[in-house]
């Protein structure tokens, strides 16, 4: 069964993007190594949103996920160019049980921050890694959006300080006691120890 991962960046002030949406902020950061690579080897899924997907080519890194399955959560008609990359529209807790069921690797949750939130709040994100770098934005699109309900505990697994003062965060996300996690399997679920992934964008 499939880990479904969150890595995201974030300022210090916790913004994933600027006023304007945009991701420019870290690129002084870009250079700092997070350990993306033994990541990326762990996963065999990526997962976003349509902003996220059609903000991509505006990075000019061309599609970075050569060789992953890809699922773009979206509302909107069109297909996708990407070879391997389906538009999802069938709801969230059809996705994760889609999610659940692979057995190549784990899924990421690229972004953006509220697709990632969708997720925490069902129960389906087992991992959670934060790259908060030392920026104070001020205003622009908060890491999690404002949510009603009981506070969420995480369990941090890991921390290491990085260059340019750049922090990784690792924590592991435990099951919702409600019930209404999604694709969970209750507290006996299989699980496997967390690793220090790396990310993109918002």
């Amino acid at each position: 069964m499939a880990l479904i991962r969150g890595f995201i960046a974030s300022s210090l002030d916790g913004r994933v993007a600027d006023a304007a949406g945009g991701v420019e902020w870290l690129a002084p950061f870009r250079k700092v190594d997070p350990g993306y690579g033994a990541f990326i080897d762990l996963v065999g899924t990526v997962v976003m949103g349509r902003s996220t997907y059609d903000q991509i080519p505006s990075l000019g890194m061309g599609w970075p996920y050569a060789g992953k399955r890809g699922f773009v959560v979206t509302s909107r008609r069109g297909d996708p160019v990407q070879r391997g990359v389906r538009f999802w529209r069938e709801g969230l807790p059809a996705l994760v049980e889609r999610l659940r069921d692979l057995d190549d690797g784990d899924a990421w949750v690229v972004g953006g921050a509220g697709l990632l939130a969708a997720f925490a709040d069902q129960g389906a994100l087992d991992r959670l890694s934060l790259l908060i770098a030392p920026v104070l934005l001020g205003e622009g699109t908060p890491l999690f959006p404002e949510r009603s309900g009981a506070p969420r505990g995480l369990v941090l697994r890991g921390a290491a300080s990085l260059a340019m003062g750049v922090v990784r965060l690792d924590y592991e996300l435990p099951p919702l006691k409600s019930g209404r996690a999604l694709g969970r399997g209750g507290a006996g679920a299989a699980s496997r120890p967390p690793s220090p992934p790396d990310g993109a964008q918002a």
